[in-house]
């Protein structure tokens, strides 16, 4: 079971890792080439569409999966868990707290607010959705660059 556990985990960060690195690579790159606002919204909205419920999911995955992985070392280790894994297990849960927390913010806090104005045909302000765009961005590479070095952390243990 720890195995499998394992292998959902590794998928489901290799998955965020690719779909918020694609957004903020591929998607919002290619939503500023346009040049009128409103066809811009409707563009990265439709990608963000899908990304914020994928990566949403993707996050609690790695939580989940993270979690249960750590309880069954523990039932392994005994009292020597905290000794051999401490210090590795208090980096890594802090910087998966931040991934989860960055995350969070890109998919709903960012993302979810131009769908939404996007569905409800709200007018569009070219200031403000530059502005988001370039947190959408920004946040994004940032939540990359995060998960990469909890991934870096989980790896040299």
């Amino acid at each position: 079971m720890r195995t499998v556990l394992v292998w959902i985990h590794l998928v489901a960060t290799g998955l965020y890792l690719g779909a918020t690195s694609a957004l903020a690579g591929v998607a919002v790159p290619s939503a500023r080439r346009v040049p009128d606002p409103l066809p811009r919204r409707r563009q990265i909205a439709r990608v963000l569409r899908a990304y914020d419920p994928l990566a949403i999911g993707l996050l609690g995955i790695m939580l989940m999966t993270g979690a249960w992985s750590i309880t069954g070392m523990k039932q392994a280790l005994g009292g020597a868990y905290f000794e051999s894994f401490g210090q590795f297990l208090a980096w890594k849960l802090g910087l998966a707290f931040f991934v989860l927390f960055f995350g969070v913010y890109v998919a709903m806090g960012i993302g979810h607010r131009i769908v939404r104005e996007d569905d409800w045909s709200d007018e569009v302000d070219e200031a403000k959705l530059s502005s988001m765009l370039r947190r959408l961005s920004s946040m994004s590479w940032f939540t990359v660059g995060l998960t990469l070095a909890t991934v870096a952390v989980a790896m040299g243990r």
